[in-house]
């Protein structure tokens, strides 16, 4: 009995990096699959911002713009399911879905983002990406000239409480009970921003607003929006390859090539530089190098 058809490449993942990969693929006349879980990490975002021609559309209007775009290319095509088990084998790589689908390609991308580690802070799961946010370049405008405070310590806090001065000249550090080193404290204090270490006990507002952050100390801060960097973990399937990380992010070389054979890496699960035009641009390198590499390999 023969297997299912070999497709030239299977993208994991349905974001940005995928579908900017489809199309550079589409246009080359590859056969293409990209498997969506139908999850994506940012669907809470009200807006995709920094993107020419695309600004402030909603991350499930950026999605269907996209595959509007796709639709010309008979080479690719799409399913929604969730990838579950990977293995390069005969010179392949296989995959199997939740949903019962076995597929075959000679290539693989993965570009299903990381996996989010919110903290246990009462009131963060219904704000995040409304007045909680990992991005200034993001978000800061939305929030321009409000009183905003960034979560953090060390050069993290150093970077960011700074950062964040280009929108407001209301900001404050909070380090949620991290100890304040010497180093941050004398930045703070050049710069005229407040701090206060107590740990964070709730985020407060109507809704999904933010007005109020509670400490454990008894203060209560008046904020419109709180700027911090959750926790990321990889996804399972990228741990049980064996992949290279750094931290939470797989390792790849200037063209998204992986360590394994065949197997490229592109968008969020690469870096901590988060924004959907670097995920499209890497989505375009990492396609570009497929191309490359199975135009000069062995059919």
């Amino acid at each position: 009995m023969q297997g299912p058809e070999v497709l030239d490449v299977l993208i994991v993942g349905g974001g940005p990096a995928s579908l900017s990969a489809a199309l550079y693929l589409g246009r080359a006349r590859r056969r293409a699959l990209v498997v969506d879980a139908g999850s994506p990490r940012h669907a809470p975002s009200a807006g995709v911002h920094n993107f020419l021609t695309r600004e402030g559309v909603t991350p499930a209007g950026f999605r269907e713009l996209a595959w509007a775009d796709l639709q010309e290319f008979p080479t690719l095509s799409r399913v929604e399911a969730r990838v579950t088990a990977l293995a390069f084998e005969n010179d392949l790589w296989q995959a199997r879905t939740a949903q019962g689908h076995e597929l075959r390609a000679r290539a693989l991308l993965l570009a299903m983002g990381t996996v989010e580690i919110p903290p246990e802070i009462p009131g963060y799961a219904e704000r995040w990406a409304k007045s909680v946010h990992h991005c200034p370049f993001c978000h800061g405008w939305e929030v321009r000239d409000m009183p905003v405070a960034t979560v953090g310590h060390g050069e993290f806090a150093r970077h960011m409480a700074p950062m964040l001065q280009n929108w407001s000249d209301d900001v404050m550090l909070l380090t949620h009970g991290e100890p304040l080193d010497a180093e941050t404290r004398q930045v703070l204090e050049a710069r005229g921003i407040a701090h206060h270490t107590s740990p964070i006990v709730a985020l407060e507002g109507p809704g999904s607003a933010l007005h109020t952050i509670v400490l454990q100390d008894g203060t209560r801060v008046a904020r419109r929006a709180l700027f911090m960097k959750p926790g990321q973990r990889p996804h399972d399937l990228i741990r049980e390859l064996g992949l290279p990380l750094t931290g939470a992010f797989v390792e790849v070389d200037a063209m998204q090539r992986t360590a394994l054979p065949l197997l490229w890496a592109a968008g969020d699960c690469t870096t901590g530089f988060q924004q959907v035009i670097e995920a499209a641009a890497q989505g375009a390198r990492a396609a570009a190098s497929i191309i490359m590499t199975l135009t000069f390999s062995t059919d």
